[in-house]
């Protein structure tokens, strides 16, 4: 069954005339799922019970439900969300001062099979719709008020799409949930406070660079060398050269600045050779680059995080070249850090 954040403007407002309501009872459905947080028609206060019957028979406000919350002590909590379908994704919830932000998935699984993640160690099952995105931040906010922090819908600061899946091969239903986060008459959330990741794929890269709004954009480098990044990233096929032109003009299409990811594993792409490549790499181009030790997985071997003083090391060597450096705080560290193991943890294993 169709929930109703699946479906548009235009839609929501063909159902509630069918319903025998009138076109602006759709606008106040939708102010009260979005703006107020509603999760069940009895939310949906000021529409008339007979309008409100009607349309719950065949119209669920979501498709999507919370089955396990695993909080950290830092903060930062992980939500299992179950689909309707039966499959499941996760949603991560991190306060960072005054700063609330959320990371979201876009596929169930993800396709690209990153050595050292555990979010594809069962490949991808499917994308989501643009309602199972959406769904992510009204969880979200349903969570945040619950823990006192904020008036219901408490109010999320960031979104990053850097959970499940690779978000450019689900464009179709990303840029619809992205102008639904982002609209005035959405969730609200400007553009500018939301940045969606890619593992390289330059055409989608340049895809994105057409959407309509300035969101950001974080490529998920992991190595300069070819070679180097295609043992990293197995479904790796586009060359560096071409994600870093691709990236440009990403940058140059909307002007924001671009964020390249390392996951930093030690005695593999945390050597000083590895930072002089990124250095040449990304030479001259306005970017910031965000350091990330690796944060250990329990199906993955051969892999250790690094040493702290080797990560400073490989920051200060790509500052002297001149890099914008950020160093990523390890989140959640008690609680399922890496991305993808709470919902491995209810997958049955081969």
């Amino acid at each position: 069954m169709t929930a109703l954040t699946d479906l548009d403007d235009a839609e929501l407002e063909a159902r509630v005339l069918a319903a025998g309501g009138r076109p602006f009872q759709a606008r106040q459905i939708a102010a009260w799922v979005y703006r107020q947080g509603a999760a069940d028609w009895d939310g949906c206060r000021n529409v008339p019970r007979a309008l409100r019957d009607a349309l719950a028979a065949e119209l669920p406000l979501r498709g999507s439900r919370v089955v396990e919350s695993s909080p950290a002590t830092d903060g930062t909590e992980k939500l299992l969300l179950q689909l309707a379908d039966g499959e499941s994704i996760e949603t991560v919830i991190i306060p960072d001062g005054e700063r609330l932000t959320l990371c979201v998935s876009s596929q169930v699984g993800c396709p690209v099979g990153c050595v050292f993640c555990a979010s594809g160690l069962d490949g991808v099952r499917r994308n989501l719709t643009r309602g199972e995105i959406v769904e992510q931040v009204l969880h979200a906010r349903d969570r945040l008020a619950a823990r006192g922090l904020g008036r219901p819908p408490a109010r999320l600061t960031n979104l990053v799409v850097m959970g499940l899946g690779e978000p450019l091969l689900n464009l179709a239903s990303l840029g619809p949930a992205l102008a639904r986060i982002h609209a005035p008459d959405g969730i609200g959330l400007g553009a500018r406070r939301i940045t969606v990741s890619t593992s390289g794929l330059p055409d989608r890269m340049l895809r994105f660079a057409e959407l309509p709004h300035a969101y950001g954009l974080a490529v998920s480098l992991h190595a300069a060398d070819d070679a180097l990044r295609k043992e990293l990233v197995p479904t790796a096929r586009a060359s560096v050269a071409e994600i870093v032109a691709a990236a440009r003009t990403c940058f140059e299409s909307h002007g924001r600045e671009v964020t390249f990811e390392i996951v930093l594993l030690a005695d593999v792409n945390d050597r000083t050779r590895d930072a002089d490549a990124l250095i040449a790499a990304l030479r001259g181009f306005p970017c910031t680059v965000n350091l990330i030790p690796w944060n250990p997985v329990d199906r993955i071997a051969g892999l250790a995080r690094p040493r702290p003083e080797r990560v400073d090391a490989f920051a200060e060597r790509l500052r002297l070249g001149g890099i914008n450096v950020t160093v990523r705080r390890q989140r959640g560290a008690d609680r399922d850090a890496a991305c993808g193991q709470l919902r491995l943890r209810r997958l049955p294993q081969a």
